[in-house]
């Protein structure tokens, strides 16, 4: 089993659906267990869709993508 640090490294690419489905088992399992990861996955599920609305049907500028992703590669840590 991973370990929390682990999933909460990985989750941005687990949402964006970017890993290998053996990883995204892993981690959907974890999450299965884990109420706090559960809950970091959550804000940040809540988190894109509020930028998604704010920035319209356009792709949110990389610039801010990379800022929010920074921000909560932070948080994680």
């Amino acid at each position: 089993m991973i370990d929390c640090e682990h999933v909460l490294r990985e989750i941005e690419l687990f949402l964006d659906r970017e890993l290998d489905a053996t990883e995204s088992k892993h981690i959907q399992e974890h999450l299965a267990e884990c109420g706090g990861c559960l809950e970091r996955k959550e804000f940040r599920v809540t988190l894109r869709k509020i930028v998604a609305k704010k920035c319209g049907p356009s792709a949110a500028p990389e610039e801010l993508v990379s800022r929010i992703r920074a921000l909560l590669s932070d948080e994680s840590s």
